[in-house]
């Protein structure tokens, strides 16, 4: 998964520090979505692109709109210093205009990066 430039534009303006937080409570500690929303005082749809923009699938591709929110907290074991490592390099996200880009996701990333992670 990847988003727009426009929303790109837009998650620009969160910082960096937000960004690691917020992909850090929901791939590794599993928060609920609605609560990111809260606890770091953004939209909810901006929750959904920035996570997006790091890879996940969070809009199920039903047309019901509805979240797909069964990976988070799948890597509950994850070490914080690969979550920051990962959004720092890819901050403030991916563009969707860039096919080459649609491989990226935590996961592929660190088997390229850090063979041996899992």
């Amino acid at each position: 998964m990847s988003t727009s430039i426009e929303n790109l534009r837009k998650l620009s303006a969160v910082s960096l520090k937000d960004h690691i937080g917020i992909f850090d409570f929901y791939v590794v500690l599993g928060r609920d979505i609605e609560k990111l929303s809260i606890k770091f005082g953004l939209d909810i749809n901006m929750i959904v692109c920035l996570l997006e923009g790091y890879g996940e699938k969070i809009i199920k591709d039903d047309g019901s709109g509805d979240f797909d929110t069964s990976g988070k907290g799948r890597l509950s074991k994850l070490h914080r210093v690969l979550v920051e490592e990962y959004v720092t390099r890819f901050y403030p996200g991916i563009a969707a205009e860039n096919p080459q880009n649609d491989w990226i996701c935590i996961e592929s990333y660190l088997d390229k990066m850090h063979q041996g992670w899992r």
